[in-house]
């Protein structure tokens, strides 16, 4: 049977997206790295190559059944085996830790972890207010939809206006008079076509966050406010800046675009000029406002220019659900806390120090788990409000268990973060295109601004150079994979598919471990990522080093299997309907 074009092109973005993790060391990771549209439509031969190649080593399924199994049972069991010491432990301990816990909530549970400070303002404290916004936001679009006002063409700049009185009224008006200030400035200095203008200001805008009298200058004085406003208006303030920078860099991209361009999209009916009026509306949109996800001001302005469609019957009911299921979501991560008291363990260093690995790789696995669920509640509740809007948002943070790749880590987590990134810091720095020693920088640059955007905290430095290094040594491997030697190696000492998935895990699996510990350092500090370092590669070497290694090898080759079977899944709904559509 033949293949279509189409079918080629759908097999080849499907199995290469979804299955590019397990396959980093082929030769064709390199030639599609990141030219895939190119490939395939300048270049079939080479990318129908290149799709069968992507299809072999993807169907690296071909371990023996019972090596599969043998890796999900070592997984699974000590995982399990490590969730079920935590518990014991806080169950243990509940005494020696009173003073960090509170008291729980039936039928949740009689104490609970108030040891994340974030999740406790977000949701308990500050969150019933975010909530109520959220909700005024929602009822002042539906009205600007009912059709006999005539405002449905004005509703995003109506519910700018509903923000700016909602911060007003919740934060203060010298809050909402700094923030307008910084978008005029921005969109004045975009319309001067320099793009290292925008960048200044908006890290000199980042730096004054850090330094007084400027930091209260723009967050306001908090004396007579209640204890949680400083954090929530310093959190706010970054997010606003990272929209800042991109309304800046996104306008100076426009005004750039040859008159071709200009000229062709005015044929289509489409508008070219961005006004300050819809950059406020950016900047003050309320599903996005405080925490996130991320837009870039060109995502965000080519979805509020289209067509806007009310929101009818089945659109509500979509709503209704969506808040449910998130609701769940939270009400999983409450019953963690509740019975898991991992961030009272952490703070209390003493009995910390004194647990086995066992039990702290276990801890630090549950914290990336609640973080991630976390930010999972916090992106979908924002993207449910905005999808009522018509506002497509990035989606939630993947899993993190299933995540075994520096790579895939920054670009499957958070994903608005990962996409502004790309967009306006890695691909204008030359990204790939331009060799290896470029890309080396170009990676660096985006960490270099997460930095700077965490206001120079230690703990965050380090994490983003750890993950920097990552990055770098995955390329790097795949860099060299290519390379006519060590392909010759490969081929004479792995040279099935199968040798070639166990040296892929392998090497995955030795930086897995420290990929844990940057990450535990990004969330608990770096004196609890020094205990993890020191128990792991320190104190316990050799056994513990062999054994954690050993334990994400069998991840790494768990997880390959699962993303196996999501490629054979995917095929199968998606090409028949393809072949229908020929």
């Amino acid at each position: 049977m033949m293949t279509s074009s189409l079918q080629t092109e759908h097999r080849y973005k499907t199995r290469w997206t979804r299955g590019r993790s397990s396959n980093s060391f082929s030769l064709c990771q390199g030639v599609l790295s990141q030219n895939s549209s190119y490939a395939v439509h300048f270049c079939p031969s080479l990318a129908i190559r290149a799709v069968e190649l992507v299809n072999c080593v993807c169907n690296m399924g071909s371990l023996p059944k019972w090596e599969i199994g043998a890796y999900f049972v070592i997984w699974i069991g000590v995982s399990i085996y490590g969730i079920l010491r935590v518990l014991i432990t806080s169950l243990n301990v509940t005494q020696r830790v009173m003073d960090g816990l509170d008291l729980g909530t039936w039928p949740l549970g009689k104490y609970k972890d108030n040891g994340d400070t974030e999740w406790t303002l977000w949701i308990h404290i500050f969150g019933p207010q975010v909530l109520l916004g959220l909700i005024g936001h929602f009822v002042v679009a539906r009205i600007c939809e009912l059709p006999f006002l005539g405002l449905v063409q004005h509703r995003f700049h109506a519910c700018a206006v509903y923000t700016a009185a909602f911060l007003y009224y919740v934060i203060g008006l010298q809050f909402v008079a700094v923030l307008l200030f910084h978008a005029v400035i921005m969109y004045v200095i975009a319309r001067s076509r320099v793009t290292w203008l925008c960048w200044l200001y908006g890290l000199m805008v980042f730096e004054g966050l850090t330094f007084e009298p400027f930091r209260t200058l723009q967050l306001g004085d908090h004396r007579n406010q209640p204890y949680y406003m400083p954090h929530v208006t310093s959190v706010t303030m970054v997010t606003s800046i990272m929209r800042l920078i991109s309304l800046g860099l996104d306008l100076c991209d426009k005004d750039k675009q040859n008159e071709g361009e200009k000229k062709k999209r005015e044929k289509d009916g489409q508008r070219e000029e961005s006004s300050i009026f819809e950059s406020l509306t950016y900047i003050f949109y309320m599903p996005t406002f405080f925490l996130g996800p991320l837009m870039t001001f060109e995502d965000f302005k080519q979805q509020t220019r289209q067509n806007p469609h009310a929101c009818g019957v089945a659109d509500l009911w979509g709503f209704l659900v969506s808040c449910a299921r998130y609701a769940c979501w939270g009400l999983l991560l409450e019953f963690i806390y509740h019975h898991f008291f991992i961030h009272m363990l952490q703070r209390t260093f003493f009995l910390f120090q004194s647990l086995d690995m066992w039990t702290l790789g276990a801890i630090g696995f549950l914290q990336c788990q609640c973080f991630q669920l976390k930010y999972t509640v916090l992106y979908g509740v924002a993207g449910t409000f905005a999808r009522a809007d018509g506002i497509v948002t990035p989606g939630t943070p993947k899993v993190i268990a299933v995540i075994y790749a520096f790579g895939d880590m920054w670009k499957n987590f958070d994903k608005g973060l990962h996409k502004w990134m790309l967009r306006h810091v890695y691909i204008p720095l030359g990204g790939s295109r331009r060799g290896l020693p470029r890309q080396v920088l170009s990676s660096f640059a985006p960490f270099l601004v997460l930095a700077v955007r965490g206001g120079g905290d230690l703990s965050i430095i380090v994490w983003a150079g750890a993950n920097w290094l990552g990055v770098v040594l995955e390329t790097l491997a795949r860099t060299a994979a290519r390379t006519p030697y060590l392909h010759g190696l490969k081929t004479k000492y792995a040279p099935s598919a199968a040798s070639e998935r166990r040296l892929v895990a392998l090497f995955h699996g030795c930086l897995l471990a420290p990929a844990f510990i940057s990450m535990l350092v990004f969330l608990g500090g770096i004196n609890v990522g020094r205990i993890y370092a020191l128990k792991t590669y320190v104190i316990g070497f050799p056994l513990a080093t062999l054994v954690t290694t050993f334990f994400m090898f069998c991840r790494v080759q768990g997880i390959m299997e699962l993303e196996g079977w999501e490629n054979v899944d995917t095929e199968k709904n998606v090409e028949p309907q393809t072949h229908k559509k020929e």
